[in-house]
Parts: structure tokens; C-alpha cells; sequence
């Protein structure tokens, strides 16, 4: 009978390791490997798969088993998505198409699945308690030089790309700064506009605008680096152990994408500073001040305010995390929290409202960035199909999108598409409308919008996805667009603009070569560091180890970034601006694991998934 069993188990083994040789060669071909079908590594390759599914131990739980799957079998159809993306422009196309897709994503996944079989045994081993081993560190301590070394570390950084960095939206920003106060428009954070024009006036005072800036950038290094201190402070209450707080350290202070993107002149690097503080407050309100939860609730309203004044959609994202305490809280906390969140939300408006009439600026800005997905949608039914539809649906489709900006369609970037958009006069007098032909349209172009939402969320789930750092140009000779835009756009007709001038040339042109050169590309395993959707799909990941380990209240804490993240899904492009709240806070998110079990069992902590 074993012996049958055991014949069997290779016949199955076999089928599977062919199966999966099918879905690896179908991967190769759309990357750009030829005839890998045809070619005899496929018959290693085979044996390879084989080998991998024989060491899968087969007395695993059903539960294992069915997560690791599932696991390897969404990663399998990133890949497959963004490789036909990168390869045709398009996914395979209709209903055939689309099962195709599907049928090859479950092939490469069983590749991928032992890997997965090997991920969900590291987490079925992850203690959920630590003993402290050998001297204990004070939690000040922690924090103090937490914070002296990560912003010490920034400084040749700050000196490199002095005063500041001058690219994206913060033209927009330096220009209003100069003319007052009555010209500021809240297409960009008000509050963040203000600063620009302090520290301006500060420069004033030393007559030079360069100083200024540079003193700009040097406060809001302060505040990042107080956060991150925060953060490895908990790392350290969470994990006991001196190496998580000290990789914490090195990789918040040395990691290029982490100390360059706190030299950006926008509201990313202030806004991911108290996308990260509010995290870690929430796990000090609910593991650590059970009992003085309000001790933690007062600087959680403050931050969250903060967090709605530097980017919109925060407001939207804890409007939706209140709702889901009453779905997902137990007991009164369901209560607390969401009555917690009606205040955040409500005192984000505010003073998002406050700080627009207290300025005296009547300019207020368009609302289309919010429909990026609906134009792109749009637009791309146009740009494949504008030569071919009925008048009917061309002069439905031209009302939304006009007829002459299709061609400057750019899958991953809906600025292209906006400019053919009458905001104001066409979309904004009848949303209902809107809706209701965007949604007849879709019936027709169902293909059509699937890919152009995945064409302009890309970055955020396929690993090697590079529309992120080449979308608009890159490399160090020109614009200096790459994965980072560094170049200075504060110059304008009316104003000189102010001056980069590096203290520390011979760095700048080392983080050049990585953040505009994208060096990264010759870098082989380090280089996921430098791609956003491994930050994402790490977010997921623990998410799902949580949920795995039925360590559901540690679950809650990623409840509220992961609202956030869904707003990110509706934005313009995946730049990877966006994604630095995650980049600095995953590494927090992962200490999770390590709350004691003490803890999770408080029955003062209601927190909880109800199960």
C-alpha cells in the first residue's frame, strides 16, 4: 500500500513539475527569452521543479497548505499581469484571455509554491515572546540616540544636495511662497506651502533664500528622525533585542531611498514622518497604556490632523478606518475608536478649512487628481479605439477626455490624459452623469479599463515593474528624472528660482548615479530594496502572517495603512514618493510579531478582529 501511495505521489510530482515548467517558460517568453519552450534547460528546469515539490514536507495543515497556495498563486499573477503589460501593452484579452491568465498564473505558482511552503514555516516559527538577553537598554536611551544618529547620518546627505531638493510640485509651492500669502492654492497642502514661505522669510533674514531652505530641510529632517526614533524606541519594547534596533537604525539613516527622499522639498517626507508616528501610536494605545489609552489618544488626534493638512486623502482613509472599528473592534473600544475617529477625521477638515480662511486665499484647487483612474479609463478607450467606435460613443468619450490628448496617452502617468479634461466645466456640474456614462462605456471596454487601472497602479505589485523610475526620463545628463526626480524646478519666468549649490559634490554624484541613474538595475538581489512594490507586498505579507498566527489584534495595527494604500490605488502614478510612509514603516509593522503573548491576552486590550 505505501508502495502504491508513494508511486503515486510521483506521478503527481511529475505532473505538477511539468505543469510548473509550462508557467516558468511562458514567464521567460514574456520577458523577452526566445523559444524557451524549445530550448533543452527546460528539461532541467523540470527536474529542478520536481526536486523543489519533493522536499515540501506533505504533513503539513490543510490551513498551511491552502495560505501557501494561495500566497505563491497572487504573486504568480503580479507577475504574469506586469510581464504582459511590459511585453504587449495589454492583458490577454476577453473572457478566454483572462482564464488563460489565470491558468498560467496557477502553473507558475507551483513553482513558487514550495517557496511559499518555506515562507509560512519561518512565520509558524517566529516566537511570539522574547526573553531579554543580556544588558537591558533604557527606552530613552533608545529614542535619544536612535535620533542623534539617524539625522547625523542625514547630514552629508543635506550637505550634498544643499539647501534642498527642488523638483516635483514644489515649483508650484516657491512661487506662491514669493507672491503672498492670497495666492496660495490648496491644489497643494496649504500648511506645507506656509512653511516654504517661513523659512523663506528666515532666509530673508540671513539675505539669502538658499539658507532658508536649507534650514527648511534640516527641520523636517528633525521631525522625520524624532519619528523614526519613536519608532525603533517601540522596536526595542516590542522585540527586546539591541540587532533589530540597531538594523532599524542603519537602514532608516543609510539606505539612499530614505535619505534622499527626506531632502525632496514636498510634503512626502513630513506626511510619511506622522504616517509612521500614528502607527506606532496605535500600538502604544493598545498594547502599552491599556489603562491610559487617553495618554496616547491626545497626540494620535494631533498627529492624525497633521496627517489630513499634508495629504487629502489621509481624512478619506481615517473616515474609512472609523467605520471599520465597528466592524472589526469588540466591545466598547468599537465605540472609542470610532468616536476617535470622527474627531481625527473631522478636526483634519477643519483645519484643512481653518488654515484657508486664516491665510485669506480664496484659490482653491481641482479636485480631477482624486479621478486619475475614471480619465485614464477613458482615455485608453480612446487611444485603442477612438479610430473605430460609433460617433455616439467617440463624442461621449471626447466630452470627458478630448479627442486631441489621447495620443499623448501615457499608460502609467494620467498627468498626460488630465490636460484634455474640462474639470470645472464638464465633470464637476454633474458627478451622477459621470458615473453613469463611465459605467455604460466600461460595459462596451471592459478589457480597457482593467488595463488601464493596472497599467497605472503597476508599481505599487509588480516587482519589476520600471515605469516607477523611467516614466518620465531618467538618468544623471538632462532632467535628472529617475527613481527619484532631483532636479531643481523652483526657476520660473518671473522668479530666478533658488540655487543648488552642493557642499558635497563628490556624494551627490554617488547618490546620483543610484537615484536618478537608476545604478540599482546592475545590482543583483539588493536591488528589490529599490523597488516600491516590494515595499507593499511585504505590508501584505505581514498582514497575512498575522492573520495566519491568529494574532488578530496585532492584525488591527495594519488596518489603517492598509485603508491608506487603497487610496493609493486612485492616485496618478506610483512614484516612489508615495510609497515612503510604507518603506519606514514595514520595518515596524514586522516587530509585530515579537508582542508578547502577555499582551495579546490583556483583557483590558479589546482590540481585536472578531473571529
Amino acid at each position: 500500500m505505501r508502495k502504491i501511495i508513494k508511486e503515486r505521489r510521483q506521478i503527481v510530482l511529475t505532473a505538477l513539475a511539468l505543469a510548473g515548467t509550462y508557467g516558468v517558460c511562458y514567464l521567460l517568453e514574456l520577458a523577452g527569452t526566445i523559444y524557451s519552450d524549445y530550448s533543452i534547460m527546460s528539461m532541467f528546469l523540470a527536474i529542478a521543479v520536481y526536486i523543489l515539490l519533493n522536499r515540501v514536507r506533505p504533513e503539513q495543515s490543510k490551513k498551511h497548505y491552502i495560505c501557501a497556495f494561495v500566497i505563491s498563486f497572487i504573486f504568480s499573477l503580479t507577475l504574469i499581469l506586469g510581464y504582459q503589460l511590459d511585453s504587449h501593452g495589454m492583458t490577454d484579452y476577453g473572457i478566454s484571455g483572462k482564464v488563460l491568465i489565470l491558468f498560467r498564473s496557477a502553473c507558475l505558482a507551483i513553482v513558487v509554491f514550495p517557496f511559499g511552503d518555506m515562507l509560512f514555516h519561518v512565520i509558524e516559527k517566529i516566537p511570539s515572546s522574547m526573553e531579554r538577553k543580556g544588558d537591558v537598554w533604557k527606552q530613552g536611551d533608545v529614542f535619544w540616540i536612535s535620533f542623534a544618529v539617524i539625522f547625523l547620518m542625514w547630514i552629508p546627505v543635506w550637505m550634498a544636495y544643499y539647501p534642498i531638493v527642488m523638483s516635483y510640485d514644489f515649483h508650484r509651492q516657491v512661487n506662491e511662497a514669493y507672491s503672498g500669502w492670497i495666492w496660495f492654492n490648496s491644489y497643494q497642502p496649504l500648511i506645507h506651502t506656509w512653511l516654504i514661505w517661513l523659512f523663506l522669510q528666515i532666509g530673508g533674514i540671513f539675505g539669502s533664500n538658499e539658507i532658508g531652505m536649507g534650514l527648511f530641510t534640516l527641520f523636517q529632517m528633525l521631525l522625520v528622525s524624532l519619528s523614526m526614533a519613536y519608532a525603533c524606541s517601540v522596536i526595542y519594547k516590542m522585540m527586546k533585542r539591541k540587532w533589530a534596533v540597531i538594523l532599524t537604525v542603519l537602514f532608516y539613516g543609510i539606505f539612499p531611498f530614505c535619505s534622499v527622499s527626506m531632502m525632496v522639498g514636498t510634503k512626502d517626507a513630513i506626511f510619511s514622518g506622522l504616517f509612521l508616528t500614528f502607527t506606532v501610536l496605535l500600538v502604544d494605545r493598545n498594547f502599552y497604556h491599556t489603562n491610559r489609552k487617553w495618554q496616547m489618544e491626545i497626540p494620535m488626534v494631533v498627529t492624525a490632523v497633521l496627517m489630513a493638512m499634508f495629504r487629502y486623502n489621509a481624512v478619506y482613509a481615517m473616515a474609512a478606518f472609523g467605520v471599520s472599528c465597528l466592524i472589526f473592534a469588540k466591545g466598547k473600544e468599537k465605540i472609542r475608536l470610532f468616536l476617535l475617529c470622527a474627531v481625527m477625521t473631522m478636526g483634519g477638515i477643519a483645519a484643512k478649512e481653518g488654515i484657508q480662511v486664516g491665510l485669506g486665499t480664496e484659490i482653491r484647487g481641482s479636485s480631477v487628481e482624486k479621478y486619475s483612474v475614471l480619465i485614464q479609463q477613458f482615455a485608453r478607450v480612446g487611444y485603442y479605439h477612438g479610430d473605430n467606435m460609433d460617433s455616439e460613443t467617440y463624442k461621449l468619450v471626447d466630452k470627458y477626455v478630448s479627442a486631441e490628448s489621447w495620443e499623448r496617452h501615457m499608460p502609467a502617468l494620467a498627468d498626460a490624459s488630465r490636460t484634455g479634461v474640462s474639470f470645472s466645466a464638464v465633470w464637476e456640474p454633474d458627478m451622477g452623469q459621470v458615473f453613469r456614462d463611465w459605467f455604460r462605456l466600461g460595459l462596451k471596454y471592459p478589457n480597457e479599463y482593467i488595463d488601464a487601472f493596472l497599467c497605472l497602479t503597476e508599481g505599487f505589485w509588480f516587482v519589476d515593474d520600471r515605469t516607477y523610475c523611467e516614466m518620465q526620463g531618467w538618468g544623471i545628463e538632462g532632467n535628472r528624472h529617475g527613481a527619484i526626480f532631483t532636479n531643481n524646478s523652483s526657476a520660473s519666468d518671473t522668479y530666478e528660482g533658488i540655487q543648488h549649490i552642493s557642499k558635497f559634490p563628490w556624494l551627490e554624484e554617488r547618490l546620483e548615479d543610484i537615484v536618478s541613474n537608476n545604478a540599482f538595475y546592475d545590482w543583483p538581489v539588493i536591488s528589490v530594496l529599490f523597488k516600491p512594490a516590494v515595499y507593499i507586498l511585504s505590508f501584505l505579507m505581514i498582514l497575512v502572517g498575522l492573520l495566519y498566527k491568529n494574532m488578530k489584534k496585532q492584525a488591527f495595527i495594519c488596518l489603517f495603512p492598509l485603508i491608506y494604500f487603497g487610496t493609493m490605488l486612485l492616485g496618478p502614478a506610483v512614484q516612489f514618493r508615495y510609497v515612503v510612509p510604507f518603506m519606514i514603516t514595514v520595518p515596524f509593522l514586522a516587530a509585530l510579531f515579537f508582542i508578547p503573548e502577555g499582551l495579546e491576552t490583556d483583557e483590558k486590550t479589546e482590540i481585536g478582529v472578531v473571529g
